[in-house]
């Protein structure tokens, strides 16, 4: 499987850590799947950061994470081999689907990417901040990558691009309410 490989070899994270991430990123797609119909992109689609094609749009999905329940997200601009990151111009997404507690924030990629670059100060290779973690809010509108990898990325606030939403996909009811 790519991301197991991604998150051992690339992120050199533990078995037990790896499995979390693992099944974060799949729950995630899983209830994404369920509430558009959209369908699963090839493993090659997938490596350019297209997670499923959702009728014409091409979307990279994110699953939940500690994160986004304190209100953040991040955006990769370069992965941890130095290639493309998925909030990149040259990835093939045209969307991300950020999962949140109560339901996914489809946006734009290209807008996302606009407000990192505009909040952020002017990208500086040699100025990447370096550390294996780092506090959400230390972490926002500076450019961040870890130690013994290429990554960068930064955090923005949810508050930061709130107006960017391009579409709501709340799931946080039962089953019995949708009756």
């Amino acid at each position: 499987m790519q991301l197991k490989k991604y998150l051992k070899e690339g992120r050199k994270l533990s078995d037990a850590r790896t499995a979390i991430c693992v099944e974060v990123g799949k729950s995630g797609e899983a209830l994404f799947r369920e509430l558009t119909g959209a369908h699963k992109s090839s493993l090659a689609d997938d490596k350019k950061h297209i997670d499923f094609y959702w009728d014409d749009r091409k979307v990279d999905v994110k699953g939940l994470k500690k994160m986004h329940h304190s209100g953040f997200i991040l955006l990769e601009f370069i992965n941890v081999w130095g290639g493309h990151g998925w909030c990149s111009r040259k990835s093939k997404a045209e969307y991300i689907a950020f999962q949140f507690p109560e339901a996914f924030y489809v946006f734009r990629k290209n807008h996302l990417r606009t407000r990192a670059l505009d909040l952020c100060e002017v990208f500086d290779r040699s100025k990447v901040i370096r550390k294996n973690w780092i506090p959400y809010d230390e972490g926002k509108y500076k450019w961040i990558g870890r130690y013994n990898a290429q990554d960068v990325f930064t955090y923005l606030k949810f508050e930061d691009v709130k107006d960017l939403i391009f579409e709501v996909l709340p799931y946080a009811y039962t089953r019995e309410e949708n009756k």
